[in-house]
């Protein structure tokens, strides 16, 4: 019963060691693939419909919003330029927001409409989700 114990316990650690071999593998390969496109100074195709420039614009943002620890900017694209909406705390903030979409491969131009300020009842994400309860509930 032991042995076959040890023989279930070493197989499940050799499972889980191929899976983050492979794991490990598969996102240092990406990660070279990606390394090797941006070095060639390839960009990424800037005649794209606007639903798929939104797309890009969010994804550009999503680090600089973690960064900063913003809330999500609401992102739409119009024939190219990028609508942006939501609030900031800080100036510096909303250009690094403006920039990073501004760089975003086909993107004309930005019009921000991003609100300076965070008022009390915002929360920043890494302030978690607070429990309002409205007036007269239980």
């Amino acid at each position: 019963m032991k042995r076959t114990i040890q023989l279930v316990a070493g197989a499940f650690v050799a499972v889980a060691l191929a899976t983050f071999l492979v794991r490990r593998i598969a996102r240092t390969h990406g990660r070279f693939r990606g390394l090797v496109y941006r070095l060639l100074g390839r960009r990424p195709n800037p005649h794209v419909d606007d639903l798929t420039l939104a797309d890009r614009v969010r994804s550009s943002l999503g680090p600089i919003e973690k960064r900063l620890d913003l809330p999500h900017v609401h992102v739409m694209v119009e024939d190219h330029v990028a609508l942006l909406h939501g609030e900031v705390e800080w100036p510096h903030e909303a250009a690094a927001i403006e920039s990073t979409a501004r760089d975003v491969s086909g993107v004309r131009d930005v019009e921000s409409h991003l609100h300076l300020g965070l008022l009390n009842s915002d929360t920043r994400p890494s302030q978690g989700h607070t429990n309002h309860r409205s007036v007269g509930a239980a």
